[in-house]
């Protein structure tokens, strides 16, 4: 590699590093998207995060493996930090998935986090989420704190976890910095009914 070649990969390298730890504003926002709530009510995206210092939106989809397996950690992450600084809510984004099927898996399968509708993918679209269940983190302003992967293991008691998730969180109630941006895998978020749902966890980045 020529000098030329490692300069440009540095100026990259802090690039992307000072990217890592910068809050975004959602992309091309001019008013809050609307989110039918769990009781079937209007809202929202700024009614659901302005009074917590951290919203965390799991994207979520009843056919994703992935999201099966990760809800025994998402309810955990979610009673760990269960208070009036933090909030964890299920959004369903798929276009081919009704609501209310969605609603009726959750129960089943005993989900803790309330699941609310992102009807067309709206907010999915604004904070860059392309797959599930892939995670966002939004301040009380409606900025973009944190958009990943709850953590870098693909079953439980893997070895080397990253607990992305939590350490976005307690970096944003503490005002420490942390990783904003991870890799993501998943079930690929739908917009359109002519676009089958991807119902196996692949690399999305």
């Amino acid at each position: 590699m020529g000098t030329s070649d490692r300069l440009t990969l540095t100026v990259l390298t802090l690039l992307a590093s000072a990217c890592a730890t910068a809050p975004s504003a959602l992309r091309g926002a001019t008013t809050s998207p609307s989110l039918i709530a769990p009781d079937g009510s209007q809202t929202t995206l700024a009614a659901v995060t302005s009074s917590h210092e951290a919203t965390v939106l799991v994207f979520w989809s009843a056919g994703c493996p992935c999201v099966r397996r990760y809800q025994a950690r998402v309810d955990a992450i979610a009673a760990r930090y269960a208070s009036s600084r933090v909030r964890v809510i299920g959004l369903s984004s798929n276009a081919g998935e009704h609501f209310t099927d969605a609603q009726r898996v959750a129960m089943e399968r005993g989900v803790q986090i309330p699941l609310y509708r992102d009807e067309g993918g709206a907010v999915a679209s604004l904070v860059g989420a392309r797959s599930t269940p892939t995670v966002a983190v939004l301040d009380p302003t409606g900025r973009v704190r944190f958009l990943g992967w709850v953590d870098n293991e693909r079953e439980p008691g893997d070895q080397g976890r990253e607990p992305w998730l939590e350490r976005a969180l307690d970096g944003v109630l503490s005002q420490r910095r942390f990783v904003a941006r991870t890799p993501t895998w998943g079930c690929t978020i739908t917009k359109s009914l002519f676009t089958p749902e991807a119902k196996a966890c692949t690399v999305v980045h």
